[in-house]
């Protein structure tokens, strides 16, 4: 049987921000690769942006650095004792570093690649850090090349190192943590307007979240994956409510004798005002209470 690759999963916190690149970058870049999620016997395809990609929000000038949207590093230690938690919020200063790297902030970036080193030692992932990366995290250069560089690099190996050790569990948590952080600091940065590019950009994660969803319903016999699935309901219930419009002369192509779908920009997802607000206002909510933000100890 064909192994699985989780890249996306991983990388969908930032999917969204990549749209600055063109297709046709996409297609001529020889890192690109491709996830599969199964479904009632249908393989859906997604592209992964290459690393370089990740990073391309860095250029739309309409969203800033805001340090105070970070999850503190202080948080850390009300992390200690439970798995879930820990797990969920790699994830979450995963994001915060790399929007740190994104935006050239060096004492950021050095910091939450530190608290992203010691979390990692919790969770069972210190093996991703050798003795080379931990010198290239001494060393590192605060030229914005740098500082994507080796937080990319680091993103990475982790991702390996967990598909290796099969652990889609941790994986899934993770990922679901990325997730929500790239949201709540892009809401916590955009007010709505309909004409407004990021606007789109967030309606369009209909299919991230649904993706994402099934991906932790394939892992729900994990109890932390199970208790995180009924936080993450109400994010997913408002996606549900998204009206799609289908392009019909752009459809994604099916092979019926193989039962597979290609996924691509075929559709465009509607979202209200009123979705909107009520879209960042359950991201706030559930980010805050798995980061334990207000929460004392």
């Amino acid at each position: 049987m064909k192994r699985v690759t989780f890249f996306l999963l991983l990388l969908i916190p930032f999917m969204w921000m990549s749209s600055c690149k063109s297709d046709q970058d996409n297609n001529n870049n020889g890192s690109d690769t491709t996830t599969v999620v199964k479904d009632n016997g249908v393989q859906t395809f997604f592209l992964v942006p290459s690393p370089e990609d990740v990073f391309g929000f860095a250029d739309d000038q309409s969203l800033t650095f805001d340090k105070e949207l970070l999850n503190p590093t202080e948080n850390l230690s009300k992390y200690d004792n439970d798995i879930k938690l820990q797990e969920f919020n790699f994830g979450v200063y995963a994001a915060d570093l790399a929007y740190s790297a994104a935006y050239s902030k060096n004492d950021e970036t050095v910091q939450y690649l530190n608290t992203v080193r010691e979390l990692s030692q919790d969770i069972g992932l210190s093996e991703v850090f050798n003795e080379s990366l931990i010198n290239r995290i001494e060393h590192i250069s605060p030229e914005k090349d740098s500082l994507i560089a080796i937080s990319n690099d680091t993103y990475f190996d982790i991702i390996r190192y967990l598909e290796r050790n099969d652990k889609p569990s941790t994986l899934a948590i993770m990922a679901a943590g990325g997730w929500i952080e790239c949201m709540y600091l892009v809401v916590n940065l955009t007010d709505f307007d309909a004409n407004n590019k990021t606007i789109q950009q967030v309606a369009d994660q209909k299919m991230i979240v649904s993706n994402l969803w099934k991906f932790l319903e394939q892992n729900q016999n994990t109890p932390s994956v199970k208790s995180l699935m009924e936080d993450f309901k109400n994010i997913v219930d408002i996606y549900n409510m998204l009206e799609v419009i289908v392009d019909e002369t752009n459809a994604p192509k099916t092979d019926n004798n193989e039962k597979i779908i290609v996924v691509g920009g075929h559709s465009k997802i509607i979202i209200t005002a009123e979705q909107y607000a009520n879209l960042k206002k359950v991201i706030v909510e559930t980010r805050n209470k798995l980061t334990l933000n207000n929460v004392s100890l």
